[in-house]
Parts: C-alpha cells; sequence; structure tokens
C-alpha cells in the first residue's frame, strides 16, 4: 500500500481518494442509485496489482460492481502500474514523464460473492482495534462499507485482516482467508489494468 512522502494520515488519504474516484464515476457517467448500493470497497494494494474503488449494487434482480481504476505509465518502468492511488493517477494524467488515467467500467457480480461478504461483515464485531490498520509498503489495504438505503452502515478496514474481531470466539480461519483475498476475487472480476 502506497501513501505519498508527505501524508502520513493513511485515513485521511483514503477519504480523498475514494473521493477522487468518485468524482471521476460521476464525471464518465457510472453512477449508482444510492439506494441500490450494497457496499462499496476501495483496495490500495501492493506487488504491483490493481488499485480500485468499486460500489456494488443490487437493481432489479441484478448484481453488478461499478468501478474505477488507477493505472499509470512511466518513461521509467516499462510495464504500467497499477497499485498507486488515484490521487496519483489524476496528479499526473498530463505528466511529462508518467502518464496516469482512471479507468471507469460495470461489470455483472456474482450474486454469492456479495452474499458471502454480507455473511462475514456480519460475523465481524462492531468495534475493531487500530491495530487492524497497518501501514506497510508490503500490505494491502482493505475499507469494506455497508449501506443501507444510501446510508452507510458499518465500516471494516484492515491490512491484517487476522486482527478482526469476530463477535463469536468460534474458529473463524475461513473469513480471515475470505478477507485476506477478497482484493483478489475482485480483480479476477474487474481485471488488471484497461
Amino acid at each position: 500500500m502506497r501513501f505519498s512522502e508527505t501524508e502520513t494520515d493513511w485515513l485521511s488519504e483514503y477519504l480523498q481518494d475514494i473521493e477522487t474516484a468518485n468524482k471521476e464515476l460521476i464525471e464518465k457517467n457510472f453512477f449508482a442509485e444510492p439506494k441500490s448500493v450494497i457496499c462499496d470497497i476501495y483496495v490500495l494494494p501492493s506487488h504491483n496489482h490493481q488499485t480500485f474503488y468499486g460500489k456494488l449494487t443490487a437493481e432489479r434482480g441484478f448484481y453488478k460492481i461499478i468501478f474505477a481504476k488507477a493505472i499509470q505509465n512511466s518513461i521509467w518502468f516499462s510495464e504500467p502500474i497499477y497499485m498507486y492511488r488515484f490521487e496519483e493517477a489524476k496528479r499526473f494524467e498530463n505528466h511529462p514523464m508518467k502518464k496516469g488515467r482512471i479507468v471507469c467500467r460495470a461489470k455483472l457480480m456474482d450474486k454469492a460473492l456479495i452474499n458471502r461478504l454480507l455473511f462475514t461483515v456480519e460475523k465481524l464485531s462492531d468495534c475493531q482495534p487500530d491495530e487492524t490498520v497497518s501501514p506497510t509498503l508490503d500490505g494491502v489495504f482493505t475499507a469494506v462499507r455497508m449501506y443501507e438505503n444510501g446510508i452507510i452502515s458499518r465500516k471494516i478496514m484492515y491490512t491484517d485482516p487476522e486482527k478482526l474481531l469476530f463477535r463469536s470466539v468460534s474458529d473463524n480461519r475461513e473469513s480471515v482467508e475470505f478477507l485476506r483475498n477478497l482484493y483478489l476475487s475482485i480483480e479476477k472480476i474487474i481485471g488488471i489494468g484497461d
């Protein structure tokens, strides 16, 4: 997870980044009816996986994800870079040495993945320790916000899902593994890059 050199507050960078992604979605006409949004997910990964912000929606029996992805190219690297923040991609839209862009799309989602996410989040305790987010270069920051009637009802943020607290002390290994790999499951749906 990549933070800027001047900013040390990961929460403000996260909020700024989803604001940038949301503006881009609106500008490119990827609108989600607020009451249709089940949750939104933001992922800031490492090791050149895809940074993305997505809104999972349910409308007329169809489930889809409306998403934005940050991509950068640089004269110093032969391959595109996918793990940087939206704010950086936006800042480098017209840079002479770097080229940043934000790609917006929508894809259908499998209801089973959404149900599993809802079930797993429901198992989590309402109060989570601060240690669930540990800003490291190798970390994958994941933020999930659940919605009810267009209003945020719960927030889960983590880099280490093993530190999340569950309502039950029973074996939660399956849930931890699901949350650890959530970004990879969604990345398979939305793809990497353009």
